[in-house]
């Protein structure tokens, strides 16, 4: 580990083994999860270390692979899927039969998996390829995608009363994160059965937008982070199983922690930190080990999750395996974290403490700041989110809390915010709209966040259109989803291609109209018009074709309209009429009845290559 960290034994198998999962729950406890058993784990002598448990429930039969305590009740992936267990008379102990608000396949490896609360205050819920994601699970009509592909992130509105698809196209992530920023990250588990075969992909961190696929297509054939088709892919991690994930923000460990990513991998008994820098309209990230096994010591993590002191607790187990839990200290900081009170009495302490409250979206974070804010009331975070003299983050924040908690933002709010000097502020602005007011959205602030300088605020809009299901909204917003499309910015261009399915025939004539003679804009248009279709399009390989002969356009748009022009023919991947792991070389419709139609195609590409770069 790196100086001034120390490794602690907080708990060992004889208290809980084969631990499958680890959450914090409202009263700060540790609580784990294996085959049979939910225990919170008790430091009664208050050394530091766990001595006994409480058992939560006896079940579910398989272990569950995701927790989040609302007050005394738990929210868990479960036998029969995502599972409540009510604690109505706060003993510790599970009342009754466990009810089942959603039916997902779990308990397997490649099923559902981790649920969190959302910085919108919806649930969140990440799954793997085998769970069954289908269309059935999109029941609200501003959901971004309506039949998902393989493992998917989900979205239930805070009553569960319908849900939302956003992302798909996973193979087996375990956990996923927000950003202080409110952006979602994963990792993505490789296909290692292709490990030194030429079209392995390792283990990726991906940010996962709203319509968003993030490559895995079969057994063999996972997409290239340069496929601008792709989900952003901010860094790879090699061979490995990443499980846990949590985003530390919190203020025992050292600053430059503070927002970084913390990643765990059971194969090699590593954990990865990855720290996020803006680039435009999406993120770099660096990525490093933090901390790893000695020699041949047996150190498989699970899950991890940041305590009300800040230290950081680890679990092990998986597949039988001897279970434990570590908790990782920051011995200096610990020390000033522990002289330092949490909240004042006067409404401005309070107020701020809410706004930095550490760990905001964890449970036991949540039932601090959640019943302050409704005592605060609605006017003092708008006062704070539009209060240009406050930081960013802190901004934020507020306006995190006011779509939360109090139905999102008003007009006058809306009004100032879209034209704060802060950057993550007005692309904040643009996220709350989207999510609090699909249905009437303040059009005029949208138009203006539309047309802001900053990639990322463009973004953040056009992925609010994402949800919209206002018709005359999106009427108005057309020449900036135009002028999105043909952006230097990858991410804007992304997300204007991703609102493309959102908008009716007649509007896709009407914005293909204001592309004019941009061809980098039609392309982008039209892989939102052929993405997740196997059919064959040659007006859309004509126009990729025609990016290829420009002389001018660059290598990055070359490739863009080579991924076109695979899109166009029915993409390329498995076929269930051609058999054998060479996927990655294979059309994904029989092209056969096509031979005529593609011999002009054909024999013109054959003049532009070999074109002397290789990525081409």
């Amino acid at each position: 580990m790196p100086p001034g960290f120390e490794v602690q034994h907080f708990a060992d198998d004889d208290l809980a083994h084969d631990i499958h999962s680890l959450t914090i729950d409202a009263k700060g406890r540790v609580v784990v999860s294996g085959p049979g058993y939910i225990r919170i784990l008790i430091d009664s002598d208050n050394d530091g270390k766990a001595d006994t448990y409480k058992a939560f429930a006896d079940a579910p039969k398989n272990g569950s692979q995701g927790m989040y305590f609302m007050g005394p009740h738990l929210l868990c992936t479960g036998d029969t899927g995502l599972e409540i267990f009510r604690d109505d008379n706060e003993d510790d102990q599970a009342d009754g039969a466990v009810d089942t608000f959603l039916k997902i396949a779990a308990g397997a490896e490649h099923s559902v998996h981790s649920i969190q609360k959302g910085p919108d205050g919806w649930w969140y819920i990440i799954a793997g390829n085998n769970a069954g994601v289908d269309g059935a699970y999109a029941t609200l009509p501003t959901s971004p995608l309506r039949n998902p592909q393989a493992g998917a992130l989900m979205r239930l509105k805070a009553d569960l009363s319908g849900g939302e698809v956003v992302s798909d196209g996973l193979r087996n992530p375990y956990d996923f994160v927000f950003s202080e920023f409110g952006d979602v990250f994963t990792a993505d588990a490789d296909g290692e059965r292709n490990v030194s075969l030429p079209w392995y992909l390792p283990c990726r961190m991906l940010q996962l937008t709203p319509r968003s696929h993030a490559g895995w297509v079969s057994r063999n054939w996972k997409r290239p982070n340069d496929f601008p088709d792709m989900t952003p892919v901010l860094a790879d991690f090699g061979r490995g199983s990443p499980t846990g994930m949590v985003c530390y923000r919190h203020e025992q460990f050292p600053s430059r922690y503070n927002g970084t990513i913390f990643s765990l991998d059971w194969t090699f008994g590593r954990i990865l930190v990855t720290s996020l820098t803006d680039e435009g309209g999406s993120w770099k990230a660096a990525s490093a080990v933090f901390a790893k096994a000695n020699g041949q010591f047996g150190f498989a993590p699970t899950d991890v999750a940041v305590g009300p002191d800040g230290s950081m607790y680890v679990s092990v187990g998986g597949r039988g395996t001897r279970g434990s839990v570590y908790r990782i200290v920051h011995t200096v900081g610990a020390k000033k974290l522990a002289e330092t009170p949490e909240t004042g009495e006067s409404a401005e302490q309070q107020l701020a403490y809410i706004l930095n409250a550490p760990q905001p979206q964890s449970s036991w974070s949540r039932a601090k700041w959640y019943p302050l804010a409704l005592k605060t009331g609605k006017a003092a975070f708008a006062s704070a989110a539009t209060d240009e003299g406050r930081r960013a983050v802190e901004r934020v924040r507020a306006i995190e809390v006011l779509t939360d908690a109090f139905d999102g933002l008003d007009a006058a709010t809306v009004r100032v915010l879209s034209a704060a000097t802060s950057t993550p502020v007005r692309a904040r602005a643009a996220w709350s709209i989207g999510r609090s007011r699909p249905d009437s959205p303040f059009a005029s602030a949208l138009m203006t966040l539309l047309n802001d300088r900053e990639p990322l605020v463009a973004r953040c809009a056009l992925e609010a259109l994402s949800t919209v299901t206002d018709s005359s909204v999106l009427d108005r917003c057309l020449p900036r989803i135009a002028v999105g499309l043909g952006s230097e910015d990858r991410a804007v261009r992304s997300a204007a291609s991703a609102v493309i399915s959102r908008l009716s025939k007649e509007q896709q004539g009407q914005l293909k109209l204001l592309l004019d003679r941009n061809i980098r804009s039609q392309i982008w248009m039209a892989f939102g018009q052929t993405a997740r279709q196997q059919t064959l399009n040659m007006e859309t390989a004509r126009l990729a074709f025609s990016m290829l002969q420009d002389d001018e356009a660059s290598i990055d748009a070359k490739s863009e309209a080579i991924r076109l022009m695979q899109l166009s023919i029915g993409d390329v991947g498995p076929r269930k009429d051609v058999t054998g792991m060479f996927e990655a070389y294979t059309a994904g419709v029989s092209l056969d009845q096509h031979e005529f139609e593609l011999d002009s195609v054909r024999s013109e590409l054959m003049k532009q290559l070999p074109s002397g770069n290789r990525q081409l």
